[in-house]
């Protein structure tokens, strides 16, 4: 419950910040370097999707790969957030970007994944899944090959 809470107040947060499609921290011009409001929302945001994305990606990359490819909090941006019934509406359509890697941070390529958060999803957390585009393949270092 707590978590359902915390995560529609980083969800009306972000939205009432005009979150478009672009990558949020380089469009908003937010100083990664140091905390702030925007960016502790965001970081939480990442952190509660971040599983389901890295597991989203693993059965992707691991029939291609054979190994298992990590998705750092960090890395991953949204690219696109918006209300699906319209003002104060709780139910999300959420996209976010990022570049899984392999080995210390050899990305592999770059994927999109789409969530629906909202209470009416009969799914653990009131998130599902619903797409996933992989964007482009990056080569793989030899050492990290099989």
């Amino acid at each position: 419950m707590l978590k359902k809470l915390l995560l529609s107040i980083c969800f009306i947060f972000l939205l009432s910040t005009g979150l478009d499609t672009m990558p949020y921290a380089k469009t908003r011009d937010i100083d990664t370097t140091k905390d702030s409001r925007v960016l502790i929302y965001n970081d939480m945001l990442m952190l509660i999707l971040n599983a389901q994305v890295e597991e989203v990606a693993n059965q992707y990359y691991f029939k291609k790969l054979k190994q298992r490819v990590t998705v750092y909090p960090y890395d991953m941006n949204v690219v696109n957030a918006k209300r699906v019934n319209g003002f104060r509406g709780f139910d999300f359509l959420i996209t976010i970007e990022t570049e899984p890697s392999i080995g210390v941070h050899n990305s592999v390529g770059k994927d999109r994944f789409t969530f629906r958060i909202s209470p009416l999803v009969p799914e653990k957390d009131s998130i599902k899944f619903v797409k996933f585009k992989h964007i482009k393949s990056y080569s793989i270092p030899p050492h990290l090959r099989d």
